[in-house]
């Protein structure tokens, strides 16, 4: 039947473009469960009150000095400065968890010191997200979808077993396993770019906007004020209603991570059958949905808050989730560096969230319960109408280009001003990677080798590609040898002379 056929074609890709993302995915999960683990307690409870969320905002303060720099420089990190960048992320982010450990294990752990090390996690793990994040820059809708709720969906069960040991044992576990990013940072770098893995015939969800830039622009700042009315939405639900955490007991511990995984797979699934809703439309929905049950478990069952604490933390991992997802989305279409989104990202995400968990925890029960059940229904609500108005507005004018007219400095904040002139040498660069690329079809190149390849073309030295990939001398040689070989062009004039006749 056609549908089986449609059925059985939506898996097989799946499983290819799983197959082919798998480093990328296991390395944003671990370095996601290393946060959770460690800052977070592995979710014993909703959440772990001022340690968690007032080291995020302090770990944000460099990070938001580091996206001004960016966006107004408008530089772009070189790969060098990438992986030295995030290989002493990932080590910080080993070293902090397991002193961490060592010092839980020895059971004096000064406030100071143990605010003082969750800080440094914070920091470093969000670093290390960030990379992840960075990789999956040109990837298709499904793609994206894979890489964001696929690392959420496999940490799970991973951190459930971690909240199963005393907070010092599994902080020492994950703190080794964290280490385990630098072999998926290896394995990710001989795998193809992610922008080559499959593919839509036509762009769906939010990446479908990257040919009508100019509503996308729209859509985005949209979405961004959008998410940040959910934020401020579950701070209050994770501690509701006095600003304390909400334990979960065995039964809803287990109950959350089995309706987190099963909305995850579900919205894997429906991405690759080519939805054209789920990561538009039907994500919010999920999303609204859960805070409002929430909203009615905690009504409706007020000496058992564990119970509406599963739907509140099913609603903040579905918003971190698909923050991520949106990440890629701006950092695929920007003209910034995709640090810049990244961290722009994560704080209209993170620190919305952490103002509102911290005025509860400050002002304990100083409003009631009625005061903020109206306040995270009107949160939800608003949302609710800014977002999908937007978009049904968005889709009735997008043959008008007068009405959408996004302001100037808008643009300029979201980094998707499509006014910003391109220097000659990134005119250049794309013009050869143009022409490398044909020659890659034409040759049968690998990626690694079409990198060499575009560089070797723009004149760079052997010793000046090893840095520009972070690869040794040897492996540049061998990698030029080969590629003489493939094409039976064995200079670099040669090369230059073929490109000339027979490219672009």
């Amino acid at each position: 039947m056609p549908q089986n056929d449609a059925v059985r074609q939506s898996a097989a890709s799946m499983s290819q473009t799983v197959l082919a993302l798998a480093p990328t995915v296991l390395g944003l999960m671990i370095a996601h469960m290393g946060l959770i683990v460690s800052a977070y307690g592995s979710y014993s409870s909703t959440d772990q009150g001022i340690y968690a969320d007032g080291s995020s905002i302090l770990a944000m303060l460099p990070l938001f000095i580091f996206m001004c720099v960016l966006g107004k420089t408008r530089i772009r990190l070189v790969k060098k400065h990438i992986f030295v960048l995030t290989s002493i992320a990932i080590a910080v982010q080993a070293a902090s968890i397991i002193a961490l450990g060592v010092v839980l294990l020895t059971g004096n752990l000064p406030k100071t010191l143990s605010f003082g090390l969750s800080v440094i996690i914070t920091l470093s793990s969000y670093l290390s997200i960030f990379y992840w994040l960075r990789r999956a820059r040109g990837a298709s809708s499904s793609s994206a979808a894979t890489i964001a709720f696929g690392s959420l969906l496999l940490s799970e069960p991973l951190i459930y077993l971690a909240s199963l040991m005393p907070h010092g044992v599994a902080c020492l576990a994950v703190g080794l396993l964290t280490l385990a990013q630098f072999i998926c940072q290896k394995y990710a770098r001989c795998r193809p770019l992610v922008e080559n893995i499959h593919a839509e015939t036509t762009p769906l969800g939010y990446f479908g906007f990257a040919e009508r830039m100019i509503d996308g622009v729209r859509l985005l700042a949209i979405l961004a004020l959008g998410m940040l009315l959910l934020s401020f939405a579950v701070g209050i639900l994770r501690c509701f209603p006095d600003g304390s955490p909400i334990p979960f007991s065995p039964a809803t511990r287990v109950a959350y991570m089995a309706l987190e995984m099963l909305l995850f797979a579900a919205l894997i699934w429906r991405s690759f059958r080519g939805s054209r809703s789920v990561m538009t439309t039907s994500i919010w929905v999920i999303l609204e949905a859960s805070g409002v049950i929430a909203l009615i478990c905690y009504a409706f069952f007020p000496n058992n808050l564990a119970i509406g604490a599963v739907f509140t933390t099913v609603f903040n991992a579905g918003m971190t989730g698909f923050m991520w997802y949106l990440v890629v989305a701006f950092s695929s279409f920007g003209n910034r560096d995709p640090y810049y989104y990244a961290i722009a990202g994560w704080m209209v995400f993170m620190v919305p969230r952490a103002i509102a968990r911290i005025l509860m925890e400050i002002a304990p029960g100083s409003m009631g319960d009625a005061p903020l059940f109206a306040i995270v229904a009107a949160l939800i609500a608003a949302n609710a109408q800014l977002v999908f108005v937007q978009i049904i507005w968005i889709e009735r004018t997008v043959s008008n280009e007068k009405s959408s007219a996004t302001a100037k400095s808008i643009r300029t904040l979201l980094g998707l001003d499509d006014a910003v002139k391109e220097d000659p040498a990134s005119i250049r660069r794309a013009l050869m990677q143009d022409n490398t690329r044909q020659m890659q079809n034409q040759f049968l190149l690998s990626d690694r080798e079409t990198e060499v390849l575009t560089l070797y073309a723009m004149g760079l030295t052997q010793r000046k590609i090893a840095e520009e990939l972070c690869i040794s001398p040897g492996t540049t040689h061998t990698h030029i040898k080969r590629i003489y070989t493939k094409t039976d062009l064995h200079s670099r004039q040669e090369i230059l002379d073929y490109i000339e006749r027979y490219t672009g």
